[in-house]
């Protein structure tokens, strides 16, 4: 069970029949599900073909396919119903066709396809031909370079225009591209380079579901794996300005990144590991969901389909021009709608960014510790020093202690001398001169306390 790398499309008419192409054995066959009758009708389409074709279907709902035939012509074969007709585009060529590509807009057929240079060194040329009025009009798109691998091409209708993305090669490193076809004027505008980083590059696919919008998708190579890389430009006058870039993948082996549009939410699939992965946004581009694998796919083989209905009903709720599904004896599309059916993948980006984000958190908790334990030790030597304050005149106030008993013992002295004068009046003139002497002599004591303690109070005030 899984991915089976098979070239098949399906198409669906406004009647809902389904039409189902595959190759085998060099020749390309259809199997056509009758929804009236409720059969499956197979027939060959074209015998001796390689292996390269495309198909689509008109608004009016005849379907064409275009392929090159072993012997190098082109052919463009015409179904409608039951029949069909075989139309010669062009006669032999010494090259073998490479991404080719049809599409229909009105009544107008465009195809488009790749042919190697005969300069080789891995040079290709890009063809562009319109049938106008029965006769084709030949264009050169552009001339691109590859290492190894040559990508796909994606082609997308814009409003009024058509839009094909491709890789070029700018100092050795894939880059994709972008050229506008101008409908009314049948001109292609100068290529306009889209990516600009050094990294290795595979697969492409674009959608346009707003007017002058483009989405993109395409595997990266990222430290030796491959990320799923989303991308939205906006386009005006040719002038091309990014408006968002994701990457919606973990690093793995992923292929195919695959867009589909449904109910207005844009779905980017892709297979890893060989099951089948998808996320989806829901404003355009500027946000997605986290992956979610899709149990199906690990329970039944599936494909990539090319896929084209000129069904109103579908093309209302619907947009994609690939898409992944079933193989086998019934076919339906898996791979976006209800995530009940798919398991949600974590990103390793957002495990790391969490891991982060909790080592900021730690880092700032301990930073925090440390501001509260500076702030500690600045509070403790605040209250030593407050401490070494209050010792600091512990020697001051027991002078000032010291003097006020010096100041009550004046006092008494003082009350005891005006005491004893008063109980000796009488004896005045016999010891006149010997109590002179003592007062005198008392004089001088209270003199030398006062000094002393005038010279005490005058330190204290300083």
């Amino acid at each position: 069970m899984g991915f089976m790398n098979i070239h098949d499309a399906l198409i669906m008419d406004d009647k809902e029949n389904i039409y189902s192409f595959y190759m085998y054995e060099k020749k390309i066959k259809m199997i056509l599900y009758d929804k009236n009758t409720d059969k499956a009708i197979r027939r060959v389409i074209i015998n001796d073909c390689l292996d390269e074709y495309d198909s689509a279907i008109s608004e009016d709902g005849k379907i064409y396919l275009v392929c090159q035939k072993l012997e190098g012509s082109i052919v463009l074969v015409s179904i409608d119903g039951y029949s069909q007709e075989e139309h010669l585009l062009a006669e032999q060529f010494d090259s073998k066709l490479r991404n080719i590509n049809i599409k229909l807009i009105g009544d107008q057929i465009h195809i488009i396809y790749c042919l190697e240079s005969n300069e080789g060194n891995n040079m290709f040329r890009i063809y562009h031909h319109r049938l106008i009025n029965d006769e084709w009009d030949t264009n050169v798109v552009s001339d691109i370079t590859i290492r190894d691998i040559l990508n796909p091409i994606s082609i997308i209708k814009l409003q009024d225009d058509i839009a094909i993305g491709y890789y070029d090669l700018v100092d050795n490193a894939e880059q994709v591209f972008i050229n506008i076809y101008s409908i009314a004027n049948s001109k292609w505008s100068d290529k306009l380079q889209i990516t600009t980083d050094n990294s290795t590059k595979m697969y492409l696919d674009m959608i346009s579901h707003k007017n002058n919008e483009i989405d993109l998708c395409y595997s990266k190579l990222v430290e030796g794996n491959f990320v799923v890389t989303y991308e939205k430009y906006s386009i005006l006058n040719e002038e091309i300005t990014k408006i968002a870039e994701h990457m919606l993948s973990n690093p793995a082996n992923c292929m195919y990144p695959t867009f589909m549009y449904s109910g207005g939410a844009l779905w980017t699939i892709w297979i890893e590991y060989n099951g089948l992965l998808s996320c989806f946004t829901e404003d355009g581009g500027l946000t997605w969901s986290s992956p979610y694998s899709w149990r199906d796919s690990n329970k039944a083989d599936f494909a990539r389909y090319k896929f084209s209905t000129n069904n109103s009903d579908i093309n209302d709720v619907y947009n994609f021009n690939y898409g992944f599904g079933t193989y086998g004896e019934s076919t339906s599309f898996i791979g976006f709608g209800d995530i009940e059916a798919a398991v949600e993948v974590t990103l390793k980006s957002q495990i790391k960014k969490k891991e982060d984000e909790e080592n900021i958190d730690k880092e700032s908790i301990v930073s925090e510790g440390k501001v509260s334990k500076i702030e500690e030790n600045i509070i403790n030597e605040k209250e030593v020093e407050e401490i070494k304050v209050l010792d600091e005149p512990r020697e001051l106030k027991e002078l000032q202690e010291r003097i006020i008993i010096i100041e009550q013992a004046l006092k008494t002295i003082t009350e005891i001398l005006e005491n004893k004068i008063s109980e000796t009046s009488l004896q005045k003139q016999n010891v006149e001169e010997g109590l002179g002497e003592k007062i005198t002599e008392l004089e001088k004591r209270v003199y030398d306390i006062e000094s002393y303690l005038s010279r005490r109070r005058g330190a204290l005030r300083r």
